[in-house]
């Protein structure tokens, strides 16, 4: 998959940037595609029904954190999952245009005569029903089609995409970013991972933290994550160690989560306690070799809530408990649920994915 980065275009405004054109016979699917969840997928699917090639298209910074700022809901994937995702699903060509506020300011007319018709150059582009673009969100798919034909850019509009399974009312399920940052906010793992088409992830870094774990005889992984994170709790997960970039997946491993403010130690301190996200790999020592190192913890089930003990015994046969009740969860089958399903066969310069052994089996740990 190629990647064409405009994001940090030097240009005083992102309209003004140079663009490349893409391949001949690309199809550009449009939109924030932030969770590349079954809905974006439909596009992409639309695209490779009408062109040889699949790009999508999107900006970044989103929209809403240049616009409204204070109102701009929490991301579901970072740019390098995304990234990760479309290259998981066959798309040829990725393509981050910079959103400023010069762009917002840009009328329909100018958005696609800047972006696609003399920019990139699609042969067609795909929509969804509800996309909108230009100043003040004054473009729809019909006026996208008006503006698009005489440049002979065939358009594309997928229309809402619905589920086959059902909702725990007995109503179908909504699909859409909105319905997953909810199911995820709530702990509501498994309907999300329907949603999106593979389990909920967050990306971040490992950080030093307190080393209480490790004290317990359970060393975990701090991890400095911008996603939005689910209901505190703990959670059966896989840990997966990323390249420097996030392209690639080098390692994986089963592992039990905890997130929240650990109130076994944190009870009664003054102020809020922070809260965090500590991961134990199961079965290996990894010692100090992740600090610093970027990693993504996909989130399998959430076993239980969060809670106070009365010491460091009580919370240590705790973790022991989660562990075991965690092993039964991270299967083969489930650790193959971190990736997107493919649409097409992978290209051949596709990066694979990492090895990760079955059950509760383990992986070397990484060079330091």
């Amino acid at each position: 998959m190629r990647v064409f980065d405009f994001s940090s275009a030097s240009p005083p405004s992102a309209a003004d940037a140079t663009l490349e054109a893409l391949p001949p016979q690309t199809a550009a699917c449009l939109g924030a595609f932030d969770g590349m969840h079954r809905g974006h997928q439909a596009l992409l699917r639309r695209a490779g029904e009408l062109r040889e090639r699949i790009a999508v298209v999107t900006f970044e910074p989103r929209p809403a954190d240049v616009l409204a700022p204070e109102r701009a809901p929490p991301r579901l994937q970072t740019p390098s999952q995304r990234e990760r995702v479309c290259r998981e699903l066959g798309v040829d060509a990725l393509v981050v245009l910079r959103f400023d506020r010069s762009v917002s300011q840009m009328t329909p007319a100018a958005f696609a005569e800047r972006f696609l018709v003399t920019g990139l150059s699609p042969a067609a582009v795909v929509v969804g029903y509800d996309f909108r673009f230009g100043q003040r969100r004054a473009g729809d798919p019909p006026r996208l089609a008006e503006l698009l034909a005489p440049a002979d850019i065939e358009l594309a509009v997928v229309d809402k995409v619905g589920l086959e399974a059902a909702g725990p009312d007995g109503r179908d399920e909504k699909l859409g970013s909105t319905r997953i940052r909810e199911l995820v906010a709530a702990g509501e793992l498994e309907r999300a991972a329907v949603l999106l088409g593979r389990f909920y992830a967050l990306e971040g870094r490992v950080e030093h933290g307190a080393a209480r774990g490790r004290g317990l005889g359970y060393p975990t992984a701090n991890i400095a994550s911008p996603n939005l994170h689910p209901a505190g709790g703990v959670y059966a997960c896989f840990l997966s160690l990323l390249d420097d970039a996030g392209r690639c997946e080098q390692r994986c491993w089963p592992a039990v989560a905890n997130l929240g403010t650990n109130p076994t130690f944190t009870a009664g301190s003054d102020g809020p306690a922070p809260r965090t996200l500590e991961v134990h790999a199961l079965d290996v020592d990894l010692g100090d070799s992740l600090y610093g190192r970027r990693v993504e913890v996909s989130l399998v089930a959430r076993l239980r809530d969060e809670l106070s003990f009365s010491g460091p015994d009580a919370l240590r046969e705790a973790i022991a408990a989660d562990i075991q009740n965690a092993r039964p969860l991270l299967t083969d089958q489930a650790a193959s649920r971190r990736h997107a399903r493919p649409l097409r066969a992978p290209s051949t310069d596709d990066e694979g994915h990492s090895d990760i052994g079955s059950g509760g089996g383990a992986g070397e740990a990484p060079p330091p």
